[in-house]
């Protein structure tokens, strides 16, 4: 019997807007959401990214083949609402293609002066230009979807992945370029967390949005509203007027999309719902995880391949020892973080002014130069953006409790400034100054000892005030560092309560802004550490020797004080536990496939 021939299934089309996309740009947790739920989709789906360059184009260039589009878009604008020096600009972006792993990038740039300013500005939410970026994206967008209609129809999408509200204006635009040619796409818009930006009526006009009507799904079908439809809808809550005249970006990407997404449950209950049009978006909205594909043994393995003979020669170490835990700990601490190849990344001119100005005369803080520590000790360690919601305020003043326990506590920030954050700057510095044997700040990217110093952590400190979800923890977990995380948001969800849970604990869970039990918790980890290490080394195991109860009695939690007593290797569990916990719930293949499920179900209704 003669076989016909295999008909391959044509993938959909789908558009990811985001401002932030690892390997083109990005500034914290974000990049990497968008990245790796791309590449995991991509053998379902034809997906194309839209970011803006960020100034990145001629490293791209080196790294990836980039295609020029034959298109630009050009035209006058009025940049008063972002510029203030001008009443009229010419506007030239351009367009280039590439691809990482599968994927689709289609960054937009700057062709002229004006234009590259914003778009190219290579700190991506600089204050100065972020409103100038955002406008020239969403006309860029508008542009390139008017291109396609006439020239290349088959590559408009029929699904469009919205990431954060900078995005919400060009999508709007190409949401109303389609209705003009009797077109409709469907959209999911991804909220990781909320800023409550504001644009004015004429910023929307700007950016290419007009008052063509654009379909929204309402809780009772969908209806056509135009631009000052939706913004009067916006201005009500449950039907009454909100005390803002201007309503948030973030509740008008709400309602035009038709799917909103947070990346946990607890902040889709706590602030989406309530903050984004309750009522009118709550039957449609819904959570995905973040995740993450780190791998203990894999950075480990690499760590030693990369570092391996260093370690050896700095530690005075014969080739035949094996590398472990403890070794890496002394060569970052003694050794490694004063001695980096290169200075940590960063692109803000307004953060280094402000960093070389408090590092004058500190040895301890300047910008790529820091000091070792002369010994080595128990190491805490926090990453992430300088921010008051990441509450790295409440790490330092817990460090005067911590240090009468354990004076050799050594705290490591890896942390990543903003031109925002120029007066948190200031003040973590005077911590430096005041425990100089015992807190070390690196501001800015410093891949050289990042996965380095997750393998030699013992504890991870995650405090913030408040957390959408909180990946920082995930890369923790996978490299089996106990948890201490406040009670916000994702961070309840991903981690798992030790002291309620002693047989699948991942860490301690604490109250925000609360230094006293963050100085407990931290006392009560690094004392059943010390237990676990003493009782496993020593010839008879047991937890029964004075000098080793008398650390027990060191504990200030009775409740992990208990659980030591019953299993003195109570920490080296917890270190299990955290491993198994991502690898079996939170890794990138595992949390896409509730996205791709959420993209089949909207385009097959749609």
């Amino acid at each position: 019997m003669e076989k016909g021939p295999i008909l391959m299934k044509t993938k959909k089309k789908v558009w990811i807007f985001s401002f932030e996309y690892a390997g083109v740009a990005k500034v914290g947790g974000l990049g990497e959401v968008p990245a790796n739920q791309a590449k995991h989709l991509a053998d379902e789906f034809d997906i194309t990214v839209f970011m803006p360059s960020h100034g990145q184009l001629e490293r791209l260039k080196k790294e990836h083949k980039l295609e020029k589009l034959p298109f630009r878009c050009v035209g006058q604008i009025n940049p008063s609402l972002f510029d203030s020096e001008l009443l009229e600009a010419n506007c030239m972006i351009t367009f280039y293609k590439f691809c990482i792993e599968n994927v689709n990038i289609i960054i937009l740039s700057g062709e002229n002066p004006f234009t590259s300013k914003y778009l190219d500005d290579k700190t991506v939410y600089n204050p100065a230009t972020i409103r100038g970026k955002i406008a020239l994206f969403s006309l860029g967008i508008r542009c390139l979807a008017n291109h396609f209609l006439e020239n290349h129809r088959e590559n408009i999408p029929e699904l469009v992945h919205l990431h954060d509200y900078h995005v919400v204006l060009g999508y709007l635009g190409l949401k109303q370029a389609l209705f003009k040619k009797g077109l409709e796409i469907t959209s999911i818009l991804t909220i990781h967390l909320l800023t409550w930006p504001r644009f004015e009526y004429e910023f929307y006009k700007l950016s290419g949005v007009d008052d063509t009507p654009v379909r929204m799904l309402m809780n009772n079908g969908y209806k056509m509203l135009s631009l000052r439809e939706i913004f009067l809808l916006s201005q009500e809550n449950n039907g009454y007027p909100t005390d803002h005249g201007i309503p948030t970006v973030e509740k008008i990407g709400a309602l035009i999309s038709d799917v909103v997404t947070t990346v946990s449950q607890s902040y889709l209950m706590s602030d989406i719902i309530p903050n984004c049009g309750n009522e009118l978006i709550k039957f449609k909205a819904d959570f995905i995880w973040d995740g993450c594909d780190w791998d203990y043994y894999e950075i480990f393995d690499k760590i030693v391949e990369t570092h391996g003979s260093e370690i050896l020669e700095v530690l005075k170490l014969s080739y035949w020892n094996e590398i472990n835990e403890g070794h890496m700990k002394e060569f970052l601490l003694k050794y490694k973080i004063g001695n980096l190849s290169q200075s940590p990344l960063i692109n803000s001119q307004n953060v280094l002014n402000t960093i070389k100005q408090i590092s004058n005369g500190n040895q301890f803080i300047k910008n790529g130069i820091i000091k070792a520590f002369s010994n080595s000790g128990p190491l805490i360690l926090t990453t992430g953006r300088i921010s008051p919601q990441k509450g790295f305020d409440t790490i330092l003043k817990a460090i005067p409790e911590v240090l009468k326990v354990i004076p050799n506590a050594k705290f490591l920030f890896l942390i990543l400034p903003t031109d925002y954050s120029l007066n948190e700057i200031r003040n973590y510095s005077d911590y430096v100054k005041k425990y100089p044997e015992n807190i070390r700040i690196i501001f800015g990217v410093a891949p050289e000892i990042f996965n380095l110093a997750h393998l030699s952590a013992d504890v991870y400190c995650a405090l913030s005030r408040w957390e959408p979800f909180g990946i920082m923890a995930l890369e923790a977990m996978a490299c089996k560092i106990p948890i201490i995380a406040t009670k916000v948001g994702g961070l309840q969800e991903t981690i798992i309560d030790a002291g309620l849970y002693p047989k699948i604990g991942t860490g301690l869970l604490i109250s925000k802004e609360n230094p006293n039990q963050l100085a407990e918790a931290l006392i009560s980890l690094l004392k059943a550490s010390e237990v676990a290490i003493r009782v496993k080394s020593s010839e008879s195991h047991s937890i029964y020797k004075a000098d080793t109860l008398n650390i027990v009695n060191q504990i200030p939690d009775e409740i992990i004080k208990s659980h030591v007593l019953i299993n003195p290797n109570f920490f080296l569990n917890i270190k299990d536990n955290c491993y198994k916990r991502v690898k079996e719930n939170f890794t990138w293949n595992i949390v896409t496939k509730k996205l791709a499920r959420l993209y089949f179900d909207l385009l097959n209704s749609n």
